[in-house]
């Protein structure tokens, strides 16, 4: 009887770590490639990597999907309401505040210090400006991490609110005996 009580709190919480893990996956996938070619012994720069020539599309593609989730309210709001009931419904607090909070905060810092480790000397990121990277124009890939730190006045504080508030609330689920 106690184990299939537990089902649904143990279903929650997987929920919640998969949500988490959607908010850093697309940059932590780009910066695998980053490494992957820096063990490679790809060069940073606009030249193509002799040894893996699909590497540059590959790393673009997963900065695509991380600014896609990071700068963008829609996706951030829907996956950000997935993690807080995941963790309302797991009843756990910490958890509550930490994918309210940390998943939006995550999503938007990742990609620009992904961004920033993969510059190179005669590369500057700016609105609307474009590099070449191991043979592929990054465009709105990097040029995006010119503009997402204007995003760190918006998206922690008003995470840090909403995460007190799903605090609270996975707080008083926890308090009640159902």
């Amino acid at each position: 009887m106690a184990q299939s009580r537990n089902n649904p709190r143990r279903l929650a919480k997987s929920v919640w770590l998969l949500g988490i893990l959607a908010f850093a996956a697309p940059a932590l996938a780009a910066l695998a490639t980053l490494v992957l070619g820096r063990y490679e012994g790809c060069a940073r720069g606009a030249a193509a990597c002799g040894k893996l020539p699909a590497l540059g599309l590959f790393f673009k593609q997963s900065l695509d999907v991380a600014w896609m989730l990071g700068v963008n309210a829609v996706p951030l709001i829907l996956l950000t309401g997935i993690v807080a009931l995941a963790a309302i419904l797991a009843r756990s607090p910490g958890r509550a505040f930490v994918g309210v909070f940390g998943g939006p905060t995550a999503a938007l810092l990742l990609p620009i210090l992904v961004v920033m480790s993969a510059l190179y000397p005669g590369c500057r990121i700016e609105e609307g400006g474009s590099c070449q990277f191991w043979g592929v124009a990054m465009g709105n890939s990097f040029s995006a991490a010119a503009v997402a730190p204007w995003l760190i006045y918006l998206i922690p504080p008003v995470g840090f609110a909403a995460a007190l508030a799903v605090t609270l609330i996975a707080f008083i689920v926890k308090r009640q005996r159902v």
